[in-house]
């Protein structure tokens, strides 16, 4: 035991010192410096979560579904945190560079894997205090808790990421003991990423379905006009999550006893077993994931491909940006897929658990909030939230690493470069953009020229975040680096995206105050503006200061 808890200590300060190496070499002699610089990240984005979460519990308030805020956000909680698993369960179980050192060591399978997991585990939690604990603190304040409110809410935030990240390990370690008998370990490890993303929907899929088995149409219908009703439809698509909710819902501690007694016992055991079955699988993916995934005895042929059409250099450049993306499993899984499969998998679940007249019953809750704009501000702030999971243009600069400096000697401006770099993380905006807009049609039947509308500031949002990104990037590049896992998983710039996104969904929201005052087009068209006018700043700043901006380029 004592040997597991210094093992996770020694793999989380290894993954924090990766993380922070490369950011502060100039201001080493300084720490305050540093100090100032998070508590301002921290700040920004913790008041703009609490302004986020003030305006939805008031809007909450309004329908008397205020309690259903604490479900959204434990269920929020438990989708990132199932998001967080998939994609880097793979990379932090078996692909870290400390592999060759940990195996001579006298230590047992499941003293590596329990501690790796750990890892994962409080990697979750740091993620947690944004999205899970500041909103909820908000609410104890809006609602005048009691201070008994925060110890069960506390409980069920540190309880909630295990039994996920457990299961979807385990899978993992299923997979990757097959990985010996390929020859091609990152085709592997990509098709593993695949298997277990599946896996997950089809759970997901399973427990949405004995939801809808144990509540029918009209009892879904009855809580939805029951004051604090809509909860019950939220909290039960997985056992803990129900579990937790009710605990901090009740004001019964016998009643809140036994629920967390509930929890902690399916945890526990989930992740007992987990040590205890892994302990024979590990090793056989540890060992097969150390060899690499090219046959050295194979003999390739040079293949000259020979070009008859010519293309565009701006054409060229930017296949050569997503070539990179899409052949580097690495880049693949971390910048690529969460930017599909996330907006995907709620999407699946959306369309599977949807209901018509729990729909129309909402619908109604909303008649006398101005629903219109609501909606359409809703839509918009949905595809800013899916927008802060794209990678691509803030690890566009790193991802070139030590290369990166060839930009400066090709014959292509250093202005264009930054634009075409650009453009793969707004083809990827684009296509979350375009899903979540046809499910809202679908499930909301917003009319087509609202579609539009939405679709256009959408845009204009998304093509501001890029250029700002590929800016933040320019700054403070990350470009020494052993392995690409490092760009995308110890990069403390991939925070930029989330702040984005939140700033302009707070924006979202201070705006759909004002819609009861003056119409929601009006609201549109300045919220386009503000966005239209940072595009144009950004790309005059990126123009005249190009050759200055490639200065950390070396």
């Amino acid at each position: 035991m004592i040997k597991t808890i210094l093992l996770t200590i020694v793999f989380l300060k290894t993954s924090l010192q990766r993380m922070q190496s490369r950011y502060y070499e100039n201001i080493k002699k300084n720490k305050k410096i540093k100090r100032i610089l998070f508590f301002i990240v921290f700040a920004v984005l913790a008041g703009v979560i609490a302004f986020f979460s003030s305006n939805i519990i008031n809007i909450l308030q309004q329908a008397h579904q205020e309690t259903t805020f604490v479900g959204v956000i434990l269920f929020l909680v438990l989708m990132l945190t199932i998001i967080q698993a998939v994609f880097s369960s793979v990379n932090m179980l078996y692909f870290t560079k400390d592999t060759e050192y940990i195996l001579p060591l006298p230590l047992k399978p499941y003293q590596i894997i329990v501690a790796r997991t750990n890892v994962i585990i409080i990697v979750q939690y740091i993620i947690e205090i944004f999205v899970g604990l500041i909103p909820l603190i908000v609410y104890g304040f809006k609602m005048n808790c009691n201070s008994m409110f925060y110890l069960p809410v506390l409980i069920s935030l540190i309880l909630l990421p295990i039994l996920p990240t457990v299961l979807i390990s385990f899978v993992v370690v299923i997979l990757m003991s097959f990985s010996k008998i390929t020859k091609n370990k990152n085709k592997f490890q990509l098709f593993a990423t695949f298997i277990v993303f599946a896996l997950t929907i089809a759970f997901s899929i399973f427990m949405v379905k004995i939801d809808e088995q144990s509540i029918s149409d009209e009892q879904i219908a009855q809580l939805m006009t029951k004051a604090n009703g809509m909860v019950e439809v939220i909290k039960g698509y997985f056992p803990t999550l129900k579990y937790c909710t009710n605990a901090v819902l009740s004001n019964n501690i016998l009643t809140m006893m036994v629920e967390f007694a509930k929890a902690i016992g399916i945890t526990l055991i989930a992740y007992i077993a987990y040590a205890l079955l892994s302990q024979k699988l590990y090793f056989k993916g540890l060992v097969g994931s150390l060899f690499s995934g090219e046959n050295k005895n194979k003999k390739r042929k040079n293949k000259i491909k020979v070009e008859i059409k010519r293309k565009s250099i701006g054409k060229r450049y930017i296949e050569k940006e997503f070539k990179t993306l899409l052949r580097n499993p690495v880049y693949l899984i971390q910048c690529i897929l969460p930017a599909v499969l996330f907006p995907i998998l709620c999407i699946v679940l959306i369309l599977i658990s949807f209901d018509e007249i729990a729909v129309n019953e909402i619908m109604q809750a909303l008649s006398g909030l101005n629903a219109n704009g609501l909606i359409l501000l809703t839509v918009i702030g949905i595809t800013q939230f899916f927008s802060m999971i794209v990678y691509v243009s803030i690890t566009a600069i790193s991802r070139d690493g030590k290369n990166a400096v060839f930009m400066k000697y090709i014959p292509v401006s250093l202005y264009k470069q930054y634009i075409y770099k650009t453009i793969p993380n707004i083809i990827m905006n684009l296509f979350t953009i375009i899903i979540v807009l046809a499910v809202s049609e679908y499930i909301l039947k917003i009319s087509i020229l609202d579609l539009i509308i939405v679709f256009i500031i959408s845009m204009l949002m998304n093509i501001a975040q890029s250029f700002i990104m590929i800016l933040v990037d320019l700054k403070r590049p990350k470009l020494q680096w052993n392995s690409e896992y490092a760009v995308v998983k110890q990069n403390l710039n991939l925070i930029f995206p989330a702040i984005f996104s939140l700033l302009s969904i707070g924006l979202l929201i201070l705006y759909s105050k004002t819609t009861q005052i003056i119409s929601v087009y009006i609201v549109l068209a300045m919220i386009a503006v503000i966005y239209l006018l940072i595009t144009i700043f950004v790309n005059i700043y990126l123009y005249k200061r190009q050759n200055e901006l490639a200065g950390k380029i070396e």
